[in-house]
């Protein structure tokens, strides 16, 4: 074995190992108030550091045409003022005991993030207690906000090549779901929203019984439950949001999307329905993904970038979802190349899995590439937060986070070319291509 990868293994023994010692199932305590707020705990007094991550379970996948987008303006909303607090103050106050805060909203979740001091623990619960129920949604800072969020797609979508090929392969793959818009909305739907409506929603789905509180770090389990209690506990619950239950029905043959627009170069993406996260195959998938498009030793690289000179770069995978997603190819190509000849390129390596599977190096670089992301992502306080929260919502109980590996190493290399072949063929496939104005 060379050294070099002797010591990588070696690396991810250790780290497997120490990480295995000090974050188990057994140290997490659960507990639930009256009105169904779900708490996680894990005291960790290495570090003198709180990681204080709110999730509600809400994203772009409960949102409905004429409120797309609306899951992300309320977490920018959240950072705007209530009755108590008004607006910035939650981040003036943050930055005053040392803390720092973010959020993120997904298809699936919405999720407020932050860490500080443990001097500051008490402040900081008293003020996510207030925002989950006291936004005063001002109606100056509505409509400022409303032209934040359009300047975002402006700028992040509209003019953005790949990200406006890639909203149009989406919405062309998915025709039913709500995956099939994207976590920003449409731009007719963020000038359109109404006060009234986007209330309603923040009352829905800004619920105790729709959240999961988790809090990693240097605290006191039972001296933080109470001030959990003391400032959660009169928040009324919510009648349970709708569930989703439109499901995408089977792709029933290849299409295209082209567009045509100014731009320097071209762009290319190829998308494949694919398995929610808790599915076998998804694990498969993931696998699978390392040898075909992770790193420059990858498959679709070598052929694309280094041998073939067509392509800058070449990226993609399947994403975690509660609900089937995608699973995608991009291309960054070279001005003026053929933009069929990447798509039969693609199809050619697809195929050679599908005929022949991957090596037995791949396979085993990938499993290694696996259990290093996944326990480099726990090395840090916010790290255990994120993915107990994630593993929460996306997977149905954080106890998951602690079998992702095991459902990994559980994965064959003989399954791969089987459940390639279950999933990339031309009825699966969607094909995108972005062509630079004045294009064949």
């Amino acid at each position: 074995m060379p050294r070099k990868l002797f010591l990588f293994i070696l690396g991810i023994v250790v780290m497997t190992a120490v990480l295995q010692a000090s974050f188990t199932k057994k140290d997490i305590k659960v507990h639930q108030l009256a009105n169904g707020l779900k708490i996680i705990f894990f005291e960790d007094h290495k570090i003198p550091s709180i990681s204080y991550y709110t999730f509600f379970r809400v994203g772009s996948r409960n949102e409905r045409p004429g409120l797309t987008g609306v899951s992300h303006f309320i977490e920018h909303m959240m950072f705007n003022g209530t009755k108590k607090f008004g607006p910035g103050e939650f981040d003036r106050v943050m930055e005053f005991y040392g803390g720092a805060n973010n959020a993120y909203t997904s298809d699936d979740m919405t999720a407020y993030t932050d860490w500080f001091p443990p001097h500051a623990l008490e402040k900081m619960v008293e003020m996510e207690a207030d925002r989950m129920q006291g936004l005063i949604f001002d109606p100056e800072v509505f409509e400022s906000e409303r032209g934040v969020i359009a300047s975002e797609r402006r700028m992040g979508v509209e003019n953005n090549n790949e990200a406006i090929l890639q909203e149009n392969v989406r919405a062309t793959a998915i025709m039913a779901h709500p995956y099939h818009w994207d976590v920003i909305g449409w731009m007719s739907d963020i000038l359109s929203w109404r006060r009234d409506e986007v209330i309603e929603y923040y009352r829905t789905y800004y619920a105790p019984n729709n959240a999961v509180l988790v809090v990693v770090g240097d605290f006191d389990s039972q001296k933080t439950l109470e001030l959990i209690k003391k400032y959660y506990s009169g928040i009324p619950a919510q009648t349970p949001p709708p569930p989703v239950t439109t499901e995408e029905p089977p792709q029933m043959g290849r299409k295209e999307v082209v567009i045509k627009k100014e731009a320097q170069t071209p762009s290319f993406m190829v998308v494949y329905h694919a398995p929610r996260c808790q599915d076998p195959d998804f694990f498969v998938l993931s696998v699978l993904e390392k040898p075909l498009l992770s790193g420059e030793s990858s498959r679709l690289y070598r052929r694309l970038v280094r041998d073939e000179q067509l392509a800058i770069s070449v990226y993609g995978g399947v994403e975690e979802k509660i609900d089937p997603y995608l699973f995608s190819i991009s291309v960054k190509p070279r001005p003026g190349v053929d933009l069929d000849r990447i798509e039969k390129i693609i199809d050619e390596e697809l195929n050679k899995i599908i005929e022949q599977g991957i090596t037995e190096q791949e396979y085993q670089k990938a499993l290694n590439i696996v259990r290093s992301d996944f326990y480099y992502s726990l090395q840090t306080n916010s790290g255990k937060a994120n993915l107990l929260g994630a593993s929460e919502l996306l997977f149905g109980s954080y106890e998951n986070l602690f079998t992702i590996v095991d459902r990994y190493s559980r994965v064959k290399r003989e399954d791969i070319p089987v459940v390639a072949k279950k999933y990339f063929h031309e009825l699966n496939k969607t094909v995108g291509k972005l062509i630079p104005q004045g294009g064949n």
